[in-house]
């Protein structure tokens, strides 16, 4: 029973093992034990999904396959067009597979079967991609900016784009549009949308990266490289603005014109330009602002350099005072932003700063002057010593009319430039001559006298600066171009002549030039030396009360100008021709020197805090002041009147050397027209006498350039002479001599000495009576006297104007005619002292007009001649107001009252001399006379006047 038992056990354990290696429930034997899952696996539908309906082309779509009971399966692909491609599929226990397509191309169909069940088919589709079909960027620039619009580049590079720019966008996609946009960062800037198309503007805010945004309906991606525009917005900078003239803080001229150069650099355009200052006093007040525009070119340039005169005038600056000014500029964006220069401080000099400047803008044009001067001597003898080379080189038997030679033409060439190059330092010195005429009058510091002197002596050199000696240049420049021989030499006498004119002018007034210096140096320093003095008074009043440090530094900048007056005081001692004169004013340096090392001990008294002290040794210092201005002023006029009587007695010893001259002439004279005398003698005497006159014209002339009342017109005079007795010479020196016209020739220079002695004899008596040392005062007075009568006579015709044409007006026409021939005659004797330019034109004018007034004829054209001839003699006087008026403002005359007449003191006492007997005869008087009556009565008047002065 144990074994069967055994072997039943045995049995049964093999047929479990067996059971069990058959998988009773897997497979298809596992659905014995479910006979209900059994049941829904026989009649379950066999299933296929896609991930996604849509796919974009490249991608792949995940297909979802069940088969709920199965194993395996067979997924069916096709395109459309193509038959179905088979494929295997292994199930999980569930029934269940994914599998992916793989990239598609095209719409994808699919479906699954498992045996005898199959699925529903399955579409795929593949979206077309979308591409950007054209695309543009147009940038409108700020209307300021006056630039076209154009289209940007969008491939990428960078663009530099004003602020203020608006882009324009437009373009299309190549399917519809739901979206599109400009993206930077955070910022969106949204376009119009069109179905495909897009449109919209912006304008750029900030610099950075702009990417567009295109969103389809579809939701396809844009394809391609994305659109990038990288932008940099340049912000329009405002003006930069610099004064490069004066460019610092400086000292106001003396004119107080200050010439200032204005820099404006803009990125785009300047529309206006403006200078704007401010007055502040020494006390501290602020006066308000004053702005002054500048003109700006109409085409609003992107830089511009402007010029501008700062003119202080009329702005009631004090010295001391200081003057803070800057440049604003404003260019054309539309918030008009602005640019301003840093700010620059202009000091207004004291008076002492400015008679220091004064003076040496003096000695300045002092030494210019004698450089002229010895310039033009030296182009002189130049000229003269080629213009005398052609006659040797024709007396070599060389043809006339030849060419120049090179070594001619080039030394000829060497004078022209030479002559060109004076001429303009020439014009340069009357600019610094009337420039320092000009500050001085502005500055309210020089008297009249003095402003007259330096206007007479720019004259002079304007004068001498002819037009005719420009024409000799021209003339040998252009025998040079030709290089005609005989024209050059022509050309270089004619222009050694206009040379010697020019020295002349130029040694006259360098003369004339030293004795105004003097005087105006005298004048300043006197004004100085009172200044000072009422200064230290001040000092010595306030010092014990004043603060230490403060009455100290007072002091010592008083002690600085006493040296500065001593050092000045001690060149003009040097200045002084005698050693008397140079003794005294070596006196008051000492002196003024003195007070200013008082000062200095006061100064540093007063820093140590001993008031007491100070004020003792302050006063020393104004005691030692107190009598110095006086003693300057007293030199002042002891020096006209030495100068006074140095020209005075210079014209006496002229006068009798001209009638001893003028007695041998009428010698030669009687002895021609009689025949009493061989030829030969009276030729000998006739050379003689020419002699003579030459040394008499060198006097005159040194005369002449040491007092302006001296007229030029003697020397013109006793040049006349010496031509007619040179023609005497050659009358009777030839080999038929001409007796008659030798006589004739030699009563002409008779003639022409007794004009000349006649100049003498009136410029004596001027000289006499004139109060300034150097006489241009009374020369230019007299002018201006002549204008306010001119002035009086158009009046006249204007009133008598509306009754032109009745004949009870007649009388006073005649009347008129009379006078205004007067005024003709007075200005032809200024034409005759050559003190003023223009005289002879003048009085051409002035007679024509005499002569339609006599006739009877008045209209509105000689009302009109009368007030130009007026105009133009105020322009030849300047001098009606005591100063220069501005010519570009209308000026207006008005009638001459009593107490508005002002006369030279040698032309009072003429007019109010109740003895006609000793009033000099005119010269159309003496003409009347035989020329041994002129000589007599000349001499008659010459002693009567040496008695009277």
């Amino acid at each position: 029973v144990r074994y069967v038992a055994i072997g039943g056990a045995a049995v049964l354990l093999l047929g479990a093992m067996a059971f069990g290696s058959a998988g009773p429930v897997e497979g298809a034997a596992a659905a014995l034990w479910h006979p209900l899952r059994a049941w829904e696996a026989t009649v379950a539908p066999v299933r296929i999904a896609a991930a996604r309906e849509v796919v974009d082309r490249g991608d792949s779509v995940a297909l979802r396959v069940e088969a709920f009971g199965r194993r395996t399966a067979t997924l069916w692909l096709r395109a459309p067009g193509e038959s179905w491609r088979p494929r295997g599929v292994r199930l999980d226990s569930l029934g269940r597979a994914q599998v992916t397509s793989g990239p598609l191309e095209s719409d994808l169909y699919a479906r699954v079967t498992s045996g005898s069940r199959g699925s529903d088919t399955v579409l795929v589709r593949v979206r077309l991609p979308v591409f950007l079909g054209s695309l543009s960027v147009t940038a409108h620039y700020p209307a300021y900016l006056r630039l076209e619009s154009e289209p940007v580049p969008t491939g990428g590079d960078t663009l530099l784009l004003p602020a203020g720019t608006r882009l324009e966008t437009r373009g299309e996609a190549t399917a519809p549009l739901a979206r599109a946009a400009w993206r930077s960062g955070r910022r969106n800037q949204p376009l119009e949308v069109r179905s495909a198309g897009f449109s919209g503007s912006f304008v750029p805010r900030a610099t950075g990266g702009y990417n567009l945004v295109l969103e389809t309906v579809s939701g396809a991606a844009l394809a391609g490289d994305t659109v990038r525009l990288p932008i940099r917005v340049v912000a329009d900078s405002a003006p930069h603005v610099e004064v490069p003239l004066p460019g610092a803080d400086t000292v106001a001229p003396l004119s107080l014109q200050v010439p200032l150069v204005v820099d404006v650099r803009d990125d785009h355009g300047i529309t206006s330009v403006t200078v704007e200052s401010r007055r502040i006093s020494r006390l501290g007040t602020v006066d308000s602002a004053r702005r002054e525009t500048l003109a700006v070119p109409e085409e609003r340039p992107d830089r511009a350099i402007l010029t501008h005169t700062l003119d202080l005038n009329r702005r009631g600056l004090l010295p001391g005072d200081t003057v803070r000014y800057f440049a604003v500029a404003t260019d054309n964006t539309p918030s008009r932003q602005s640019g301003r220069s840093r700010e620059y401080v202009l000091r207004l000099p004291t008076m002492s700063e400015v008679r220091a400047a004064q003076r040496l803008a003096s000695d300045d044009v002092s030494t210019r002057l004698d450089s002229v001067a010895a310039e033009s001597r030296r182009l002189e003898r130049q000229t003269e010593d080629l213009a005398r080379e052609r006659p040797r080189t024709e007396g070599t038997g060389e043809r006339s009319g030849e060419s120049l030679s090179f070594e001619q033409a080039k030394r000829a060439e060497g004078v022209a430039r030479s002559q060109e190059q004076f001429v303009r330092q020439a014009e340069e010195l009357k600019k610094s001559i009337e420039q320092l005429r000009r500050s001085a009058e502005a500055a309210g510091m020089a008297d009249s006298a003095w402003q007259r002197q330096l206007q007479e002596i720019r004259e002079q050199i304007d004068r001498a600066l002819s037009p005719e000696l420009r024409e000799r240049l021209a003339e040998l420049q252009q025998a040079l171009k030709e290089l005609d021989a005989d024209g050059a030499k022509e050309a270089l006498e004619r222009l050694a002549e206009a040379q010697r004119e020019l020295r002349e002018a130029l040694e006259r007034s360098r003369e004339l030039f030293r004795r105004a210096a003097l005087e105006g140096d005298l004048a300043n320093l006197t004004q100085e030396t009172r200044e000072l003095a009422q200064e230290q008074r001040q000092w010595n009043q306030q010092v014990p009360a004043a603060d230490s440090t403060s009455a100290a530094t007072a002091e010592r900048q008083l002690s600085e100008r006493a040296d500065s007056l001593a050092a000045a005081l001690d060149r003009v001692a040097e200045s002084m021709n005698s050693e008397q004169p140079q003794q005294r004013l070596d006196s008051a340096a000492q002196q003024a020197g003195q007070a200013g090392r008082q000062m200095q001990q006061a100064s540093r008294s007063a820093q140590q805090g001993q008031r007491e002290q100070a004020q003792r040794q302050g006063q020393k210092a104004s005691d030692s002041l107190e009598p110095l201005a006086e003693q300057l002023a007293e030199e002042r006029r002891q020096m006209q009147q030495q100068w006074r009587e140095e020209v005075v007695q210079a014209i006496d010893n002229a006068l009798a050397e001209t009638g001893r001259l003028a007695e041998r002439q009428l010698g030669v004279e009687e002895a021609l027209r009689s025949g009493s005398e061989s030829n030969s003698a009276v030729r000998a005497e006739q050379g003689a006498i020419e002699e003579g006159v030459q040394r008499l014209l060198e006097q005159v002339r040194k005369t002449a350039g040491k007092n302006a009342l001296v007229p030029p017109g003697i020397g013109t005079a006793l040049g006349g002479a010496q031509e007619q007795m040179q023609r005497t010479r050659e009358s009777i020196g030839s080999a038929a001599p001409n007796q008659r016209e030798a006589a004739e020739q030699a009563g002409g220079a008779v003639d022409a000495l007794n004009s000349a002695a006649h100049q003498l004899l009136r410029a004596r008596g001027e000289v006499s009576g004139s109060q300034s040392g150097s006489g241009l005062a009374e020369a230019m007075e007299r002018m201006a006297q002549l204008a306010k009568q001119q002035g009086g006579l158009g009046q006249q015709g204007a009133g008598l104007l509306p009754m032109a044409g009745a004949g009870a007006i007649r009388e006073q026409l005649r009347q008129l005619g009379a006078k205004q021939r007067a005024m003709a005659q007075e200005l032809e004797r200024l034409r005759g002292q050559g003190n003023l330019p223009g005289a002879g034109e003048l009085a051409d004018e002035a007679g024509e007009l005499a002569r339609r007034l006599e006739a009877g004829r008045l209209d509105r054209q000689v009302v009109e001649r009368q007030e130009r001839l007026f105009r133009r003699m105020l322009d030849a006087g300047r001098t009606l107001q005591g100063r220069e008026e501005d010519e570009e403002k209308e000026r207006q005359s008005t009638t001459a009252t009593g107490d508005s007449i002002r006369l030279p003191p040698a032309l009072r006492a003429k007019l109010e001399e109740s003895d006609p007997r000793f009033r000099v005869p005119s010269w159309e008087e003496l003409q009347r006379l035989s020329p041994e009556e002129r000589r007599l009565v000349v001499d008659y008047f010459r002693r009567l006047q040496a008695r009277t002065f």
